[in-house]
């Protein structure tokens, strides 16, 4: 019984050792506040009410009084060394390793610089939304203060609890929490609107949207998307893509190719709204002369991109003009010759344009027709070899290299007779075939 009293009260030590003096000591003018604004007759003094607010965010604050984002591991554990790490871990999280030093009260993540990117309360001490209740309390402050003597105080508070948002957002964007993470800088932007403050942020409501699409809530991404498009910011145009990508996922199309022209009207020269309307205008099969245009455009912004080229070579194939369609597709891995999606294209338009004279050759009953049908067809599939080749080589996609061996294969199938090197590449692409 005395060694178990002993262990329970070494126990009790490790607990009570955890909750340091600045915890303490918050919890405690968060309690007088807390009984303060309980009381009939001080509840009437705005005072009593920015008291509550400040002990709110001094509870908030406890555990990471002494820290910030960007702090150094070392920095953060000597500001820390009265604070044990019980624990430390590594974990990836939204594409970023990091090193997780866990304490009693709050888990710490360093991204690989070794620097301070996030953390996560696990102990609030005060079981509250406590910035949300600080808030409250500052607005009940400003309901009372009919002579304005705390304006400058409520205001500055409302100021660093903005602040303390922002940081929120960032800890939960940072670990790929992006619905925690909008609403934060949505919480942000509210109090930037309030009007004890008066400062619209335009670029927190850019951000209330830009994290609300990256965690998949598209209405709530046009919302904010607008909003900071109509207050004047648009992230250089970004904004515009953002907003009509998420119409586009909602099926919207017209309201996704409205969005896109007003966007390129206003930066005709940013390329992501330029690329947005072309895919747009490709997946519609919009006026073909419009999507040219704006290839053209994107290509004189950006003469080194292999994949303007490549969705040019595309318009002109679903316009039927071949000739066009393999120039431009030619164009692209003479711009990037490891791009080989061009290589596979040019195959491609070669084949199955031979596949169409093959279908009006069994139809044609004229025996000289035919035969010069044939030629067409036998001198497309061997201009379609080379581009095969060229893709099966450069290509790093095992599903492409698959599907090209047996474009490859059906071809050299037909040439086999011709000669001892057809032959055996067909040997070799129908092993390739059978083995994937």
């Amino acid at each position: 019984m005395k060694k178990l009293l002993i262990a329970l009260s070494l126990l009790l030590a490790v607990q009570l050792g955890a909750q340091t003096k600045d915890v303490a000591d918050a919890v405690k003018a968060f309690e007088r506040a807390k009984q303060d604004a309980a009381n009939v007759k001080r509840a009437e003094n705005p005072q009593t009410w920015t008291k509550l607010a400040s002990a709110y965010a001094a509870v908030y604050d406890a555990p990471i009084k002494t820290i910030w984002i960007g702090a150094s591991r070392v920095e953060v554990k000597i500001l820390l060394k009265d604070q044990r790490i019980v624990n430390t871990t590594e974990e990836s999280l939204n594409g970023t390793q990091y090193v997780i030093d866990e304490y009693t009260d709050k888990k710490l993540y360093y991204a690989e610089n070794g620097d301070l990117a996030a953390w996560v309360i696990t102990n609030k001490y005060i079981n509250e939304d406590l910035l949300g209740e600080a808030v409250k309390s500052l607005d009940k402050a400003a309901e009372l203060d009919t002579k304005n003597a705390r304006t400058k105080e409520i205001t500055e508070q409302l100021i660093a609890l903005k602040n303390r948002y922002f940081n929120e957002a960032m800890c939960a964007y940072s670990l790929g929490n992006f619905k925690e993470s909008s609403n934060n800088f949505e919480s942000a932007v509210n109090i930037g609107m309030h009007k004890m403050v008066n400062q619209v942020d335009t670029v927190f409501m850019y951000y209330t949207g830009l994290t609300a699409f990256l965690g998949q809530d598209f209405d709530r991404a046009i919302k904010f998307f607008t909003k900071a498009i109509d207050n004047g910011y648009d992230a250089k145009g970004d904004a515009y893509s953002y907003l009509a990508e998420a119409y586009k996922v909602k099926s919207d199309i017209e309201m996704t190719k409205e969005i896109l022209n007003t966007g390129f009207r206003k930066y005709p020269g940013t390329q992501s709204i330029l690329v947005s309307l072309i895919n747009t205008y490709i997946e519609s099969n919009d006026d073909p002369a419009k999507i040219l245009e704006l290839i053209n455009a994107a290509q004189a912004n950006e003469p080194n991109n292999a994949t303007l080229y490549y969705a040019e070579g595309n318009v002109w194939k679903n316009m039927n003009n071949i000739e066009k369609a393999v120039e431009s597709y030619k164009k692209s891995v003479e711009t990037d010759p490891n791009y080989y999606f061009g290589y596979f294209a040019i195959g491609a338009a070669y084949y199955d344009k031979a596949v169409d004279i093959q279908v009006k050759a069994a139809e044609e009953l004229d025996d000289a027709k035919y035969e010069a049908l044939v030629q067409d067809l036998e001198k497309n599939l061997e201009a379609a070899l080379d581009p095969f080749e060229k893709c099966y080589e450069a290509s790093t996609d095992e599903e492409i290299k698959a599907v090209v061996a047996e474009y490859l294969k059906n071809i050299y199938f037909r040439f086999r007779e011709k000669s001892p090197e057809y032959m055996a590449k067909f040997e070799k692409f129908n092993a390739l075939t059978h083995k994937e």
